[in-house]
């Protein structure tokens, strides 16, 4: 059962006018978002002239060749998600003028030409199964890390692997077995006993070979060439494998690389990619693989660890010079100088990293190619702002007919890389269909009140995830330190999960098999299968050790939506016992000024300074008497450790020790500290609150620009509003929206623009009187549809 407002904290109102009943996101279309970048402009994608690139068709790739790899890989993508024949395309650019177009300004559509526009996906049937392809790309963790992680957690495996750089230097005909202890126990650890005892057998053999080379007859000897791991199923421990042989393989020159179709395959007969350990001693030069990267003797079938796949940066990225879609900036490259091509990305019920993750597969680059400013909501259609760098625009346009459910287009190049939190805002059109328990006029005055009192600036239920289990009862258990509680909650089974999932959380919680579970758990899963992958390698009750193998940004948003429910509950009560009209003694309040900072920081990135968190007032009795700041000034504050609690003068029983005592005792009741957590032996107290910088959040904020109309219509499945993608397509404008429009139905179109973080699913809230739930409006939308269908019949037996 997914989460209520009540469950996180969400019971006030700001004004206590009537509310009605409406169905929201019906259809897609009934939810659209709008990025609004840091110059204030609404991201679109209507296919100005905004590209500084050459034709598609003059258009090459500076290499003389393509990747044999590469054009293996984007076959077999093909295949999986074959080119649609496109219902409608851009249109036709005009005229070529037949001057010079290298580096000159084109019209984007002029690229989409030869780019078919798929039109999007219908709002009542399911996206293309193709498009969970290639989701996620796992969390790189180095050697040490994992070493750190494992059973030798003690310091044995550093120091193995000091005494391997010391010995690193002498000859490793002298030294053998003897110097390769420490690679050989650290290898132990990363991939287990069976794949310690090969190496350690291929070690021998390759010593064996360099001290008979030097004997009679030596030539006849057979060379060792190379072994094969025992299948490792994490990619990111494959990945640190390799990464670990490169950086700490100073003896014998040893080579991997990651093979498929050697024989080995899974229970179901589907072969596994295993790690082949070749030796590349005695002179042999590594041989460059098609791709351009390095690979072992008899890597045929292999994909060389070294290929260059595109990527961002000296370390991970192509080489200098190299655009990661295969061409060269600066010189071929058309963005100049501009290493960044920036571009609209317009997307129907699809998520944001999910549209990603189609474009690095399609495109064969890593996943930190392309950047944004944040993601935005899945059932619905967004359109926001991406940087890819050095991927070229002709080669983007040039994916359109094979993306499903999103395009890209208003190409542009830039210096500048996009970071998370670099937004204004957004802007929304939500559609409220089939309005019932309210007049036109009331509705009329609901909307009018929303835009001179607003809303309270609750997080919405999106922050505490969709699943049985809040995000913010993770958190607590983890703040709590009782790590094995919080574990079982992140395995929990969810609503509507596929039947091999939900077996797989079975497998866990009821019969403890951590491998079974892990064989049949779904890759996309990722906290679920890094916590599974922890307790295979770490042992089955170290449960801190299995959740610090969760990527980092996933581990703090359990923490970030507990502080996200405490700061709902404390504004609720204040607002439940101060109201949201006046200003009080104790408040909190950020001046205009600083307000001002707030939003330079939003500009920035998101980065919070210490400046703004000093800027902060405590409301003193005499200037809440002469009304020195209105209640749009007031905030209260994310539990962190760098910030200032509200002087509320308690009443009744309640704790007065503390400055902030709604925080502490609401924290209290789920037995969390606020204050610093203290270092123990056993690392119960891992996580902390304290631990965090805090913030600050308005509780009451205005929407901008706040404009809404009534729709009469007569169909309840009819289209009340046209995406960007449908306008591209040609589809016309609905009927409901058409002068004189007329019907049984009633719709609401509210038109309006929210800061960062701000929740348009609270503004409905404020707005209707009703929940926000999925469940709630997925029961609304199936009632009215029985009365519908019951009204058919009714009419039907009249005839």
């Amino acid at each position: 059962m997914s989460s209520t407002e009540g469950s996180v904290g969400i019971s006030a109102w700001a004004n206590s006018l009537p509310g009605f009943t409406g169905i929201l996101k019906q259809r897609y279309s009934d939810f659209m978002v709008n990025e609004i970048d840091t110059s204030g402009t609404v991201v679109h994608l209507d296919g100005p002239p905004a590209a500084q690139v050459p034709p598609v068709s003059d258009w090459k790739l500076a290499s003389s060749s393509t990747p044999a790899a590469s054009s293996s890989t984007a076959q077999q993508q093909a295949s999986l998600n074959p080119e649609p024949q496109p219902d409608i395309c851009f249109p036709a650019s005009p005229a070529a003028n037949g001057s010079e177009q290298s580096n000159a300004a084109v019209n984007s559509n002029s690229i989409a030409q030869q780019a078919p526009l798929q039109k999007p996906h219908s709002n009542n049937t399911q996206a293309n199964p193709v498009a969970n392809v290639a989701q996620d790309v796992p969390h790189r963790v180095s050697p040490t890390e994992i070493c750190q992680n494992g059973n030798h957690a003690d310091g044995f495996v550093m120091k193995a692997l000091q005494q391997t750089a010391a010995t690193a230097a002498q000859p490793a005909v002298l030294e053998g077995m003897a110097a390769c202890a420490a690679q050989i126990d650290a290898v132990g650890v990363m991939c287990g006993p069976n794949n310690k005892q090969k190496l350690k057998d291929f070690l021998q053999s390759i010593f064996d070979f360099q001290e008979a080379t030097n004997l009679p007859g030596a030539s006849s000897l057979k060379r060792p060439e190379h072994i094969l791991l025992d299948p490792i199923t994490d990619k990111t421990q494959r990945t640190a494998v390799h990464n670990f042989f490169k950086q700490y393989s100073p003896l014998p020159k040893l080579g991997t690389s990651t093979v498929t179709g050697s024989g080995v395959s899974d229970y179901g007969g589907k072969p596994m990619s295993v790690i082949k350990v070749t030796y590349e001693g005695r002179g042999q030069k590594r041989k460059r693989d098609d791709n351009g990267g390095r690979r072992g003797r008899g890597a045929d079938k292999s994909v060389s660890r070294g290929s260059d796949r595109g990527g961002r940066g000296a370390k991970e990225g192509p080489s200098k010079g190299t655009d990661a879609g295969g061409g060269q900036w600066g010189k071929e490259w058309p963005g100049g100088t501009k290493k960044y091509c920036k571009f609209a990305l317009a997307k129907t019920n699809m998520d944001t990293q999910q549209c990603i993750g189609l474009l690095t597969s399609l495109i064969h680059c890593k996943r930190g190619v392309f950047a944004t400013a944040g993601t935005k909501d899945k059932r619905a259609v967004t359109v926001q702002s991406v940087t890819a760098f050095k991927v070229s625009a002709e080669r983007l346009a040039a994916l359109n007919p094979r993306l499903y459910n999103f395009q890209v287009g208003n190409f542009d190049y830039t210096d500048e890389e996009l970071h998370l939190g670099q937004l204004q805002g957004n802007q929304f059109q939500i559609t409220l269909r089939e309005l019932k328990g309210a007049t036109r006029e009331q509705v009329e005055a609901a909307a009018a009140a929303l835009k001179e009192g607003g809303f309270i600036n609750y997080y919405g239920l999106q922050r505490f995830g969709s699943g049985s289990v809040p995000t913010h009862k993770v958190g607590a258990a983890l703040l709590r330190g009782h790590y094995e509680e919080a574990v079982r909650l992140i395995m929990q089974p969810r609503d509507g999960e596929r039947e091999e999932t939900a077996e797989a959380r079975r497998l866990y919680l009821e019969k403890g098999d951590v491998m079974g579970a892990l064989y049949t758990m779904q890759r996309h899963l990722t906290a679920e299968r890094a916590i599974l992958e922890g307790l295979s390698h770490s042992g089955k009750d170290n449960f801190l050790a299995a959740l610090m193998r969760i990527p980092h940004g996933l581990r703090t948003m359990y923490v970030h939506a507990y502080q996200s429910y405490l700061w709902n509950a404390a504004t609720s009560e204040r607002c439940l016992k101060h109201g949201t009209k006046s200003v009080v003694q104790g408040d909190l309040v950020l001046p205009v000024n600083s307000a001002e900072a707030e939003e330079e920081s939003h500009a920035n990135g998101g980065e919070r300074s210490s400046a703004r968190r000093a800027a902060v007032h405590v409301v003193t009795k005499e200037e809440a008497c002469r009304g020195a700041y209105s209640i749009q000034d007031v905030v209260l504050p994310l539990p962190g450790g760098q910030i200032q609690y509200p002087e509320y003068k308690e009443v009744e029983d309640h704790d007065t020790s503390h400055q902030g005592s709604i925080y502490h005792r609401l924290a209290a009741a789920d037995n969390v500290s606020l204050e610093p957590a203290c270092a123990t032996s056993d690392n119960s107290q891992a996580f902390s609150l304290h631990g965090l910088s805090g913030d600050y959040r308005r509780i009451v904020v205005k929407p901008q620009g706040l404009t809404w109309k009534l729709l009469d219509y007569s169909d309840p499945d009819e289209p009340l509003a046209v995406s960007e993608l449908e306008k591209l397509c040609g589809d016309k404008e609905p009927a409901a929206l058409q002068e004189g429009a007329k019907g049984d139905l009633l719709a609401l179109q509210l038109t309006f623009q929210l800061a960062p973080s701000c929740y348009a699913t609270m503004l409905i809230r404020e707005l209707t009187k009703m929940a926000t739930g999925t469940a709630f409006h997925k029961n609304l939308t199936q009632s009215a549809k029985a009365e519908g269908a019951s009204a058919d019949m009714s009419e039907d037996s009249a005839n």
